[in-house]
């Protein structure tokens, strides 16, 4: 079965609502190379588990009678029904085989408690507590959880008595909205659209006596859009016509050339290792391992006036705000790294993802817009100060070289090649590591249980050896088994010139999530009675791990910076964060001449 097509299941099993009979229908794909190099990433137990399971919180403020629980549930229960994914689950049996499952509810009972299960309502707790232990505890996401939503308060109470509304129907309350998802079933487009979704879908002009329920169709047919009809069993044509508005693999949409062959794909290949070729990088923060990963965010917002300055020095200097953040994060490293670090032949290299929905294909009926679909790029600058050049004409250049390397990375006629080839070599290193994880924990646990003297485990060991190495590759999309085939020659080469020429050092400094002007996805006009206020977002990580995150969001600029506390030398990441929101205000906000 192709990676892009999902296949239906009919079977006959008894309802639990009714007792009755009825024909459960289940939608199966595999999943595409960039979801299986984040899902293989993510397994693992307890606080190693979730690597890039990501969250985004919202705190903002709202009338408490829109936030009844039933009416919430309701909301929950509309976007789990329209996003398959958020309810699907995981089926792996091995490396080369991992798929998506989602079994359609029998009726709306079984929808709502689908919904129910993946949804927390939390009293009495702050924000930040909430998303420490989502980041630092052990995992809250798995194979059969895919997503979940927490909307938590301060106040004793989620909402407060009836008796206590009527008096004040204007009333608000503090709260904070937690969206939680696995990075292999979306990325950070899918987590803010649906986000906005879920806002819009709360808020109301109807007055607090409407019914949830009728609440939504009234917003719903006021966009022109139809509720999910939730449980409403398909079959035949039905099933089929469902499938195909499922979520898809990125890279089987990919717009790549109908008449390209093994000629095509072998050009597209040779591009692709000279781009690669050019990732020369010989900088990183000195690491530490100071004790167990713990992730820590530091965020700082600007006021409207000084955002306002900001974004108005970079329109002046012909930039964007996320071009001036690589340069920033890139000049704040060159002044405060150690004598010991300084390399200046070599460049300092950052790394970022890019969105590629616009180089999807366009489907009829629209596929689900929930599903990952990124491509990645780099940038490269001089890791030197020049001693004849003002500092501030020293970084609007820098800032002007990060535009053009985005310009060139994004606008290329080749990105949707780029982009597949890519996903195909994370794929294969991905399951090069995770089958390395996996033959040591094997081995861990072979070496426990022949202590305890259990009997016949290296046979059975060697069994499975035999075994893994027999099973082969299921190949997946058309047009993707020649681009393996050119990946494949790409890898012969590159064996062939790293026995003739030395390989330059490719080290990433660090990565970057510009997300840009938010408030282009948040509707906030059309929140009547809610008001947000505050935005974080990021990802549990890999022990010495950080990210940088930039964006604008109720009118504020946000610089904010997810980084593993007990993974570099004391003081190194505090002095480069001091740094760089000293840049922040020397060139954007006072924008020294």
């Amino acid at each position: 079965m192709a990676s892009d097509e999902w296949s239906t299941y009919r079977e006959v099993q008894k309802d639990p609502i009714s007792n009755g009979q009825a024909r459960r229908i289940r939608h199966e794909r595999s999943l595409g190379p960039t979801e299986v190099s984040y899902y293989l990433g993510s397994r693992g137990k307890g606080v190693e588990g979730g690597v890039n399971d990501m969250y985004l919180h919202i705190g903002f403020k709202a009338r408490a009678s829109l936030m009844k629980p039933e009416r919430v549930l309701d909301v929950w229960t509309e976007l789990t029904t329209k996003h398959r994914l958020l309810g699907s689950s995981i089926v792996f049996r091995d490396y080369h085989d991992i798929r998506f499952r989602y079994d359609v509810p029998l009726n709306s009972a079984e929808t709502r408690a689908k919904a129910a299960s993946l949804l927390e309502l939390v009293t009495e707790q702050d924000p930040q507590t909430v998303r420490s232990e989502y980041l630092n505890g052990a995992r809250l996401l798995s194979d059969s959880r895919l997503a979940y939503l927490i909307i938590s308060t301060p106040e004793p109470s989620f909402t407060p008595a009836e008796a206590d509304l009527a008096v004040d129907a204007e009333r608000e309350q503090d709260y904070d909205l937690f969206l939680l998802s696995t990075h292999f079933i979306g990325d950070g487009m899918a987590l803010h659209t649906t986000a906005n979704e879920f806002f819009t879908l709360l808020a109301s002009e109807q007055g607090d006596e409407a019914l949830p329920c009728q609440h939504i169709e009234a917003v719903l047919a006021a966009r022109g859009d139809k509720p999910t009809p939730p449980g409403t069993e398909s079959t035949g044509d039905d099933a089929v016509e469902e499938a195909r508005t499922l979520a898809p693999a990125m890279e089987s949409k990919l717009v790549v050339p109908a008449t390209w062959g093994k000629m095509g794909w072998s050009a597209a290949k040779v591009e692709f290792a000279n781009e690669q070729a050019k990732l020369v990088g010989g900088h990183a923060f000195p690491r530490a391992r100071l004790g167990p990963r713990h992730t820590l965010v530091q965020t700082v917002s600007y006021p409207l006036a000084e955002t306002k300055r900001i974004l108005a020095a970079c329109k002046l200097h012909g930039v964007t705000i996320a071009h001036a953040m690589f340069a920033l994060s890139s000049l704040a490293y060159v002044r405060t790294v150690e004598e010991r670090g300084k390399n200046p032949e070599l460049p300092v290299m950052l790394y970022s993802a890019l969105n590629v929905r616009g180089h999807l294909k366009r489907e009829n009926p629209p596929v689900d817009p929930y599903h990952i679909a990124i491509g990645y790029y780099n940038i490269i600058l001089p890791s030197f100060l020049p001693r004849d050049l003002p500092a501030s004409a020293y970084f609007w250049h820098q800032a002007r070289s990060v535009q053009q390397q985005t310009t060139r990375a994004t606008k290329t006629p080749l990105l949707a090649a780029r982009t597949l080839l890519m996903a195909l070599e994370r794929e294969r290193r991905s399951i090069g590591f995770e089958r390395a994880d996996d033959e040591r924990r094997e081995r861990e646990a072979t070496e426990a249980m022949v202590g305890l003297g259990i009997s016949g485990v290296a046979a059975e060991q060697e069994e499975r050896a035999g075994a893994d190495d027999a099973a082969q590759p299921k190949e997946e999309q058309a047009h993707v088994k020649p681009a393996r085939d050119a990946q494949t020659q790409q890898q012969k080469q590159e064996h062939f010139d790293r026995s003739a020429r030395p390989k330059a050092p490719s080290t990433a400094l660090m990565g970057l999530s510009m997300l840009g002007n938010l408030d282009a996805i948040y509707r906030h006009e059309q929140y009547h009675g809610i008001k947000l206020h505050t935005l974080t977002t990021g990802s549990r990580q890999r022990p010495g791990a950080l990210l940088l995150f930039a964006y604008t969001f109720a009118g504020q600029l946000w610089i904010s910076l997810g980084c593993d506390s007990n993974g570099f030398e004391r003081g190194v990441i505090e002095r480069w964060w001091a740094a760089l929101l000293a840049g922040v205000e020397q060139f954007l906000v006072l924008d020294e001449a």
